[in-house]
């Protein structure tokens, strides 16, 4: 590495992209130069995202020669400040170019935090978050109605200067367990984007003990089944709990006062990393989702 420092120079050594809208590839360029005393080769460039590529011009540099890098980065579907690494091999070494760039769902407006994650709240409780909202164009604005889907995630807004406003979100006691995502839409005064939608995520936790959380299964081959128990403590439902496994099934055990012990089997279809959610219901409403987590391998071939 400190070869590498000594004999490649990159110019500018690292790169802000500023504010980008999603969906969008930025190209730019940095400048490499051999600026030690004798030939450096170029192997190869990579980046620690399948989002960023880089391509030089020459491979092999004499002293004193430059090369530009091409570099491009897609913004895809990302939020909020977002840092990448170009890392460039050479015959001395490897340099690294960090990179830098804010992707903004919107063009004049701007979330703080990009990403909306309300905390963690039991149901039957409130939970509340104030979040950012920054016009950046050149007037003032206004916000008019806020709705959200479903309903029970409630918005209001003030602005002292109308570019500011604070979002204040408010989960009412009434939301179920769950981990929900929200679709929020504000109108506002902007004629360019006069609607803003986004997402905000709101995780509901159960009074429920279920064990164990996650519920992570041993490896098996495609095609055989793996098992598992658990036991749901403080059960205070009307019926039964029922539970709901997209990719596999769940059967009751025993049942004492507020405790059952339920058994669920999975036989995976196709190899690799299968994760869902076991859902946990009374009547129609969700009282509890917890992670299952399984890894099949292929089937052996006989030859």
């Amino acid at each position: 590495m400190g070869d590498a420092q000594a004999q490649l120079k990159a110019v500018p050594s690292s790169l802000n992209l500023g504010r980008r809208p999603q969906q969008q590839s930025v190209a730019a360029e940095v400048i490499l130069t051999n600026a030690g005393s004798g030939p450096l080769e170029i192997i190869g460039v990579n980046a620690d995202c399948s989002c960023t590529a880089a391509t030089p011009e020459k491979h092999q540099l004499a002293p004193g020669e430059s090369t530009p890098l091409k570099i491009v980065v897609e913004t895809r579907t990302y939020q909020g400040l977002v840092h990448r690494n170009v890392h460039v091999q050479t015959s001395a070494g490897e340099l690294g170019i960090p990179i830098e760039l804010t992707v903004s769902l919107f063009k004049s407006w701007q979330l703080n935090p990009a990403v909306i994650v309300l905390p963690p709240s039991q149901k039957g409780r409130e939970a509340t978050m104030p979040v950012t909202l920054e016009y950046t164009g050149s007037e003032k604005a206004s916000l008019g109605e806020i709705t959200s889907t479903p309903a029970w995630l409630e918005a209001t807004a003030t602005s002292a200067d109308g570019k500011v406003f604070t979002l204040n979100f408010v989960k009412r006691a009434d939301a179920p367990a769950g981990n929900h995502t929200v679709k929020v839409v504000v109108e506002n005064s902007d004629k360019t984007e006069p609607q803003l939608t986004f997402n905000v995520f709101v995780p509901v936790t159960s009074a429920l003990r279920v064990t164990p959380n996650p519920v992570v299964l041993p490896t098996i081959k495609v095609g055989q089944s793996a098992s598992h128990e658990i036991v749901i403590n403080g059960w205070s439902g009307t019926g039964e709990p029922r539970l709901e496994l997209t990719r596999g099934q769940a059967r009751k055990l025993e049942q004492e006062s507020g405790r059952f012990r339920f058994e669920i089997v999975i036989t995976p279809s196709a190899p690799g990393p299968l994760t869902q959610l076991l859902r946990i219901y009374d009547g129609e409403s969700l009282e509890a989702e917890v992670p299952v987590i399984l890894r099949a391998e292929p089937v052996d071939r006989v030859n």
